[in-house]
């Protein structure tokens, strides 16, 4: 038979069973505090990597709102440089007509019409050309010298006011002031032009020209009744396009 130990014998048996089931269990204790230990850690680096990408996205966010308000910008400026192009081109429209036009007289006026003994003028305005002192001015003009440009042009009037230029020269006479921005001179110099012209085309131009002066001056009704009279007595001139064109803006 097998022998049944002793109390005796018994007890360090417990004592030992006793110890290695503690052991077993701080070593299981610390194991898990460890790792409780590196998942905190690992908690606060994902949380601060969070903040940082909030941070971040906030950030962009900005610089998206910045970035569609200069676009917004950046097209409206866009459109309004694009009305000021149509206006100039409008203006230099304008004054390629009037150009085209005042060659065209010099030209048609340019070709010698048979006269008769008795219209023939004394030999001092004989040896004055109109058509060539007439393109001399035009060209003093074109250089930027109104000044002598409103010299040559006053000569001109003054020496045969009866010739057909005298009414378009009075009218560059005008320009010259309005260049120089003495508006109200201009003023006086287009009312001589329209006062004296018999030409319609010159007629209508220099209401076109009576309207923008006062539109300088900020008069602004009296700019508009001068472009609605060229539209309502001139309607089949080029002036009569511009004065529409001006009526609009």
């Amino acid at each position: 038979m097998r022998r049944v130990p002793s109390g005796l014998t018994l007890i360090p048996l417990l004592s030992l069973a006793f110890l290695g089931v503690g052991c077993a269990t701080r070593g299981s204790v610390r194991e898990v505090s460890s790792r409780v230990e590196s998942l905190g850690k690992e908690v606060v680096e994902l949380r601060q990597q969070q903040e940082n990408l909030s941070r971040g996205l906030g950030a962009t966010a900005n610089e998206v709102q910045s970035l569609n308000l200069r676009m917004t910008m950046t097209d409206a400026r866009l459109r309004e440089v694009g009305d000021r192009v149509a206006t100039l081109g409008n203006r230099i429209a304008a004054t390629e007509s009037a150009i085209r036009e005042v060659i065209g007289s010099v030209e048609a006026l340019a070709k010698p019409a048979p006269v008769s003994p008795a219209s023939v003028a004394p030999p001092r305005e004989a040896s004055f050309n109109v058509e060539q002192a007439f393109a001399s001015a035009l060209k003093t003009f074109t250089a930027g010298e109104y000044g002598q440009a409103v010299l040559e042009l006053t000569d001109l009037v003054a020496k045969r006011p009866d010739h057909p230029l005298a009414a378009r020269a009075q009218l560059w006479i005008g320009e010259a002031y309005f260049r120089q921005r003495d508006f109200r001179q201009a003023l006086l110099e287009y009312r001589k032009a329209v006062d004296s012209a018999s030409d319609a085309s010159v007629i209508a131009d220099g209401w076109v020209k009576i309207g923008q002066t006062h539109a300088m001056l900020r008069q602004r009704a009296e700019a508009a009744a001068a472009w609605q009279r060229v539209v309502r007595e001139y309607p089949d001139t080029d002036a009569a396009g511009r004065a529409r064109t001006l009526l609009r803006k």
